[in-house]
């Protein structure tokens, strides 16, 4: 860890940015910019799930597989041996999707919801008050 003396606080032009590249494009984003598509990219992800490191930077460096699949094993490869979880997340999400979040509504301390009681004023035309 830095020494608090040995660290300087950057000086900020007005109006410059501090990430002048923006965040960096997901692979999903850059495989679809490159005009692969959706199912195109899915299978890759699900094929290169089942690949082992080794069999991964096998692929990545292997010229006669497609560019696809080049990608997302070494993608894959980068993302595991640097332990970078979220990456990993990313490419599985992308893969077999999201997983369903079920929700509970219950009232305090897990109880049965009061029911909803819906009044509805009466309208200026409405004859029922003659």
């Amino acid at each position: 860890m830095p020494k608090p003396e040995n660290v300087k606080p950057h000086e900020w032009k007005k109006g410059q940015s501090g990430n002048p590249k923006g965040r960096p494009k997901k692979i999903y984003t850059v495989l679809k910019e490159k005009g692969f598509s959706g199912d195109d990219i899915k299978t890759a992800f699900g094929e290169m799930a089942w690949y082992t490191l080794k069999e991964l930077k096998q692929v990545h460096k292997d010229e006669k597989k497609p560019v696809i699949m080049r990608i997302v094993a070494n993608q894959f490869y980068l993302a595991l041996s640097k332990g970078d979880w979220g990456k990993v997340k990313e490419i599985l999400e992308h893969t077999i999707g999201r997983p369903t979040q079920g929700l509970e509504h219950s009232g305090k301390d897990g109880q049965e919801l009061p029911p909803i009681i819906f009044l509805q004023a009466p309208d200026d035309d409405d004859n029922s008050s003659k």
